[in-house]
């Protein structure tokens, strides 16, 4: 059997229904690979597709996103089952459409426990919404109720949206803390914990079992932290043996296509708006014509030449050029 696992689409992320101004944007690339992971889900034939959380950009989000979005998903439906867990960015809990009512299309709106059924295994996808506050001491009581009275299945399967003790972000390692779930909360019966939540795509030891934690990460990268890391998702695959246990034998991790992103420091102190016009042009020429360039600028006199109208002409349609808010140093600009 085949899984597909991802997470974090943040759908809706720079995409304005009505933009007042015509410039490259990146929300297109988010609803591409969503796609991109629906598609290959079709292509290999998949049993079942699991979305780890922040499925959309924020919980407030205009009807045409919605529709955009489910109808992609409600279409991809007929092929496999879909089990979505919501996020914190909808607030643990996803919006109601006609859409959803597809018979393949499972979404959390509480704490439970799916199953299905494939070949001669029966498989078990337990879970529940993200929790916005003090995971770590509501994670039992939320595990319990979501798995009390479920009879023996083949495969368990334990999605959430959280961060666990051990994940990894750029440059920080959650250890403890209210909303950090400790691993030794969790079930040592499982075949393996699936999370969303963190955009790092990762894969975890687990101290107390041997089910893996994994996270898929994001499908794009959503801020400069994210800038060296590949985005992807996970095909997990289970085999049986000889005594008809089933087990996760294979975790493959499948790579998206992601524009270049680039930090690019502004340290040309003028106030001639020709100068800082070569400057940069010959600076954003070594990158990709498509490339997402942050700009970073603390020169007042320099920073006011940077106008959005400025950016936009400078830089080639497909590239995504943005300036970063001024920098706070010792409390102070």
């Amino acid at each position: 059997m085949k899984f597909l696992f991802f997470a974090d689409t943040h759908l809706g992320f720079d995409y304005p229904i009505k933009p007042r101004i015509e410039k490259n944007r990146r929300g297109k690339d988010f609803f591409q690979n969503y796609k991109n992971v629906l598609s290959y889900g079709v292509e290999k034939k998949v049993d079942l597709i699991l979305h780890g959380g922040d499925f959309f950009f924020r919980s407030k989000v205009h009807s045409a996103i919605i529709d955009k979005a489910y109808s992609l998903l409600y279409e991809f439906a007929d092929h496999f089952p879909i089990v979505i867990v919501p996020g914190n960015h909808e607030r643990s809990i996803l919006p109601n459409s006609f859409l959803t009512a597809h018979k393949n299309i499972f979404i959390f709106d509480e704490s439970k426990t799916f199953f299905f059924q494939f070949q001669k295994a029966t498989l078990a996808i337990s879970g529940f919404p993200n929790v916005r506050e003090n995971i770590r001491d509501n994670f039992s009581h939320l595990f319990q109720l979501a798995t009390e009275g479920n009879p023996f299945t083949n495969i368990k399967l334990l999605l959430l949206h959280q961060a666990i003790e051990n994940s990894k972000i750029a440059g920080f390692t959650f250890r403890t803390g209210k909303d950090v779930i400790p691993q030794k909360l969790l079930p040592r019966d499982h075949d393996a914990i699936l999370a969303g939540h963190i955009h790092r795509a990762q894969i975890i030891q687990n101290q107390y079992s041997s089910a893996p934690i994994i996270y898929p990460g994001s499908i794009e990268r959503t801020s400069t932290a994210e800038i060296d890391e590949e985005k992807g998702f996970f095909l997990l695959e289970f085999v049986e043996d000889e005594t008809e246990n089933w087990s996760l034998e294979n975790i493959e991790f499948v790579k998206l296509p992601t524009r270049q992103m680039v930090k690019l420091e502004i340290d040309l102190l003028t106030e001639d708006q020709k100068r800082i016009e070569n400057w940069l042009a010959a600076k954003i020429s070594r990158y990709k014509r498509d490339s997402v360039i942050r700009l970073y600028c603390d020169l007042p006199a320099t920073r006011k030449l940077l106008t959005a109208k400025f950016l936009r002409n400078i830089a080639s349609p497909q590239m995504h050029l943005t300036l970063a808010p001024l920098r706070r140093r010792n409390n102070k600009f």
